[in-house]
């Protein structure tokens, strides 16, 4: 498990973020869900920064990230999540969850919200064991995939 620290990231993360994003995202391409993260640039991310609330985990070199955007007064979306390839199954991907949902939970928001491939061998099983639910369907006409809606309340 990584001792480094879950902070707001600031535009100086931004292209290390990125290539965390490609790193994370290639397993989900090679499984067959195909995700715009994997060719992330560094100014994509940087507008991100400045646009939503994102956090990264660091350990010496950020490790992962997570974004996070209001979509109604009470309600915000859990989005790119993403682990470094050489840290994924230590644990980090909770820790950010953990701290979106506390981060979100003490600025007043209700309910947290996400999408994720609904085949995928695992991400909406580890979605289930931290409270979420499925909700609904949301079909991706551009995918040859759908994916769920899942949230929680906070």
């Amino acid at each position: 498990m990584p001792t480094g620290e879950i902070r707001e990231a600031v535009t100086a993360d931004a292209s290390d973020l990125a290539t965390v994003y490609q790193s994370a995202y290639r397993e989900n391409r090679e499984r067959g869900f195909p995700a715009k993260a994997e060719s992330v640039n560094e100014r994509a991310v940087a507008e991100w920064i400045d646009e939503y609330r994102v956090y990264v985990a660091v350990d010496s070199d950020v490790i992962g990230g997570v974004r996070l955007e209001e979509t109604a007064a009470e309600r915000v979306k859990l989005s790119r999540l993403g682990v470094h390839d050489q840290w994924k199954g230590n644990g980090v991907g909770s820790r950010l969850i953990e701290h979106a949902e506390n981060a979100m939970r003490g600025s007043g928001y209700a309910t947290i919200w996400l999408t994720t491939p609904q085949d995928h061998p695992y991400l909406p099983e580890m979605y289930r064991r931290r409270g979420y639910e499925k909700t609904e369907l949301y079909p991706l006409e551009y995918r040859r995939y759908d994916e769920i809606v899942m949230e929680k309340q906070l």
